[in-house]
């Protein structure tokens, strides 16, 4: 009986057993060419779990049926064998579940909302080409943005170097309009223009300085020495006298340095104001008058007087005491003509002295009544004009010569 048993389970599992390889191959559809070729393992995977959850099933409804048929009639040793057949085939399932994780793992995961990892290299390869694309346009823009630069920089180095060249040029506009003397300044201002203090620049000058100038009848005068109330003291040495001294408002002496650049930059008059305490104003002009430099001791050149606009006779260029050619002299240093004595010394004052002189225009300055009886000649004196008797005032002053009246000397 237990044989009967035995086969009829036996039979009845090989049949189950048999039977179900067939129906799962069955009840498997093949899969598509595009599914095999990207996740044909996934398939596999999906029907092996169905075929264990059938496996299952039918174990379980068999041994189910047999169990309840055979109740009160099956042995302890049927029942062993058939939990033995048990295990074996949970042991089955389970290696064939452990398989189906194996396999699980070594196919492309699917990702939670079904986009595969195949799906994602394609639409990081997209994202790379347009991220390479941005870049290269990104590279491309800021290569023109560089060119655009570059084209701006060499533009604005254009007016840079404009002004770089203006600056001399500017430099020597400035330095040819600053005014050479106070006839210049007439020829820049116009008639309009009142007497004054006004910087000037002469050609040779290397430093521009104040000058007083006159405006009368259209002529410009530039004054070099003035004197009217004996406020400064003229009894001084030789760096004095070449700098120049005093006040342009008051008295003054310009400076034989100045007078010799102004001097040398063309042609120029000299006028001589005197003003006796006595009488009207005397007045003397030569058409020809400049200094050499210091080198030379500031020799005086003066020619061509012009007795027709003057009053007050010749003391400087006379045939009787010619100072054409005398240095100029101070109490330190001395370039008279008298080898024994120092008229700048003896006389208070600095002069072109010859032996001693004609003209003494820096000499003390000496008050009425005493100025109409100086017997001592060490005051303001013009010889030509009153030979003991001390001016109350004196202007110097020159302007440059006219072409007209160049004309007129060449032509006499």
């Amino acid at each position: 009986m237990h044989a009967t048993y035995l086969a009829l389970l036996a039979g009845s599992m090989l049949l189950i057993i048999e039977g179900f390889p067939s129906s799962f191959s069955s009840s498997t559809t093949t899969p598509s060419t595009s599914i095999r070729s990207v996740f044909g393992g996934h398939s596999r995977v999906r029907s092996r779990f169905r075929r264990r959850e059938l496996v299952q099933e039918e174990v379980r409804k068999t041994m189910l049926s047999y169990m309840t048929s055979l109740k009160g009639e099956i042995t302890d040793v049927v029942l062993e064998e058939m939990i033995d057949y048990y295990n074996s085939q949970t042991s089955k399932l389970y290696r064939l579940e452990k398989e189906v994780v194996h396999l699980k793992n070594s196919s492309s995961p699917i990702l939670p909302n079904g986009t595969n990892i195949n799906d994602l290299v394609l639409r990081m390869s997209k994202q790379q080409r347009s991220f390479a694309s941005n870049i290269t346009n990104i590279e491309h823009k800021i290569k023109n943005l560089t060119n655009i630069l570059n084209d701006l920089l060499h533009e604005l180095q254009k007016p840079v170097q404009h002004v770089r060249r203006l600056v001399p040029i500017k430099k020597d506009f400035e330095e040819n309009e600053t005014p050479t003397d106070c006839d210049d300044i007439l020829r820049q201002q116009g008639s309009l223009v009142s007497s004054g203090i006004f910087r000037i620049k002469p050609r040779l000058s290397s430093e521009s300085f104040d000058v007083q100038c006159i405006f009368e009848n259209n002529i410009a005068w530039t004054v070099i020495q003035r004197r009217f109330n004996g406020s400064v003291d003229f009894y001084r040495g030789w760096n004095d006298y070449k700098n120049g001294f005093g006040d342009l408002r008051s008295e003054f002496w310009l400076g034989n340095e100045k007078i010799h650049q102004l001097t040398n930059q063309g042609q120029y008059v000299l006028h001589i104001d005197l003003k006796p305490w006595d009488g009207p104003i005397r007045t003397a002009e030569y058409g020809q008058f400049s200094l050499d430099n210091e080198n030379q001791n500031y020799k005086l050149q003066i020619s061509q007087y012009q007795p027709s606009v003057s009053t007050a006779g010749d003391s400087l260029s006379s045939s009787w005491d010619n100072a054409n050619g005398a240095p100029f002299s101070t109490f330190d240093r001395d370039h008279d003509n008298l080898f024994y004595d120092n008229c700048a010394l003896t006389y208070h004052g600095a002069w072109w002295f010859t032996s001693c002189f004609q003209s003494h225009l820096n000499g003390a300055y000496v008050r009425s009544p005493l100025a109409l009886q100086n017997t001592a000649r060490n005051g303001l004196h013009w010889n030509t004009f009153a030979l003991y008797h001390s001016m109350k005032e004196t202007t110097m002053r020159i302007r440059k010569q006219r072409t007209s009246e160049t004309s007129e000397i060449v032509t006499n």
